[in-house]
């Protein structure tokens, strides 16, 4: 049912805990495999990608170990293999684009804690992911 889950992360306390709870469901699912995704809401700035040899694509990955470290290291530590993914742009849509490309069966996103007016207005990331995603959402606070 859940053969292909993806897990979002973006470095808060609450993606932690996500991957958490996809390790556990990883580990109890029988042929399960974890698709970590990071998005960058900037892309790099124009001296690292000439650095790069316009590579952006390694440099969004770098930007992932380095904002979203502390949780692809709990991961290995759970001894859950996982591929990595990165994308840029607005979160919401970046998640949902990879998930249907990996023909995700559950996306796994932690909630944030955005403030009432701006959550009122513009809507979580978790929110629009859970609208709008053609499959399950579990969303971990």
């Amino acid at each position: 049912m859940f053969q292909t889950i993806l897990l979002a992360i973006d470095g808060s306390e609450n993606a932690r805990r996500a991957a958490e709870a996809a390790c556990g469901l990883v580990r109890v699912i029988n042929g399960a495999s974890l698709v970590v995704v990071y998005v960058a809401p900037n892309p790099p700035s124009q001296s690292r990608i000439m650095k790069a040899d316009f590579d952006v694509h390694t440099l969004l990955l770098e930007d992932a170990q380095t904002v979203a470290g502390q949780t692809l290291e709990y991961i290995r530590n759970a001894s859950v293999p996982y591929t990595l993914e990165a994308g840029m742009g607005d979160p919401a849509t970046e998640i949902l684009k990879i998930g249907e490309k990996i023909k995700a069966g559950l996306i796994v996103i932690g909630s944030r804690g955005l403030g009432s007016l701006k959550g009122v207005v513009q809507g979580s990331v978790s929110q629009k992911v859970a609208q709008l995603a053609a499959c399950p959402v579990m969303i971990v606070k």
